[in-house]
This record gives C-alpha cells, sequence and structure tokens, in this order.
C-alpha cells in the first residue's frame, strides 16, 4: 500500500511540474514577444553564420 501512494505522489509531482513550466514558459513567451524574438534570431544567425544552409552536396546522393 505504501508504495501506491509513493507513485502517487511521484506522479502528481511530475503532472504539476509540468503544468507549472507550461505557464511559466507561456508567460516568458508573451513577455518577449515576436519582436524581441526574431531580434534574438537574426543576432544568433550573425554570430552563428551557416547555421541554417542545406549541405546540398549530400542531397544528390
Amino acid at each position: 500500500m505504501m508504495t501506491f501512494f509513493r507513485n502517487r505522489m511521484f506522479l502528481e509531482g511530475i503532472a504539476l511540474g509540468g503544468l507549472c513550466g507550461l505557464i511559466i514558459g507561456s508567460i516568458i513567451a508573451f513577455t518577449i514577444g515576436e519582436s524581441s524574438l526574431e531580434a534574438i534570431r537574426r543576432v544568433l544567425n550573425e554570430r552563428v553564420p551557416g547555421r541554417n544552409k542545406v549541405p546540398f552536396k549530400y542531397l544528390g546522393q
């Protein structure tokens, strides 16, 4: 009987943590906004060139 309660508490903890993470992540995403996110992407693309380039030499195989 004790194992059942221990597993139940563990699963409830996982569910609660996942729900809190989803809520906090959504709040952060709405706070940052799309324009800020685009600026962050642009900075990353400038610092790491070639990150989104497709290696066309492998597509012909």
